[in-house]
């Protein structure tokens, strides 16, 4: 029988695990949210499935910081303020996970309220660029010079767009 709250609990304990760099099994999620084994297959199927709501709900917080900020510029910050923040959440939300899809429509979305002549293109290249240095971020964390770029970084990609006649070389 699963207790109420159970299902929350595990997603919690498994977040708790990633974020210390412990590896998500069952029997590690057990014993963090204090629940037997047996309660968490009422809820997920396998570790994957509890790693995969461990990312929904990360990206729905990175979904939530970007778009409650005021501008594009403070979407770049809050993005790579949660990557900085949470980092090994992060790389398994664009590692073990593949958020790029909806990585790249929140960052359409934040881009609609500009004139571009190619929004799909520039809300690429913003994120690329965002991802690129958070992913850094996440993996060096002593690395000042990273956080003195991010300005320069999201306010040449927010000035600068996607340049709509570049093509790749045949």
């Amino acid at each position: 029988m699963s207790r109420p709250g159970c299902r929350q609990a595990v997603v919690a304990a498994a977040t708790a695990l990633v974020d210390s760099a412990l590896a998500v099994t069952l029997r590690a999620v057990s014993r963090e949210a204090g629940v037997p084994t047996s309660s968490i297959y009422q809820h997920f199927p396998d570790p994957a499935a509890i790693l995969q709501a461990v990312c929904d709900q990360a990206f729905q917080e990175l979904e939530a910081a970007v778009l409650g900020a005021a501008d594009a510029y403070a979407a770049g910050v809050a993005y790579l303020d949660f990557a900085l923040a949470h980092p090994r959440r992060y790389r398994v939300l664009f590692g073990a996970a593949d958020f790029s899809g909806p990585a790249l429509r929140l960052f359409t979305t934040v881009l609609t309220d500009s004139v571009r002549a190619e929004p799909a293109a520039d809300a690429l290249t913003l994120w690329l660029g965002l991802h690129g240095l958070a992913d850094q971020r996440a993996a060096i964390r002593r690395s000042s010079q990273l956080s003195v770029l991010a300005p320069r970084l999201i306010t040449s990609l927010i000035r600068h767009p996607a340049h709509p006649t570049w093509r790749s070389p045949p």
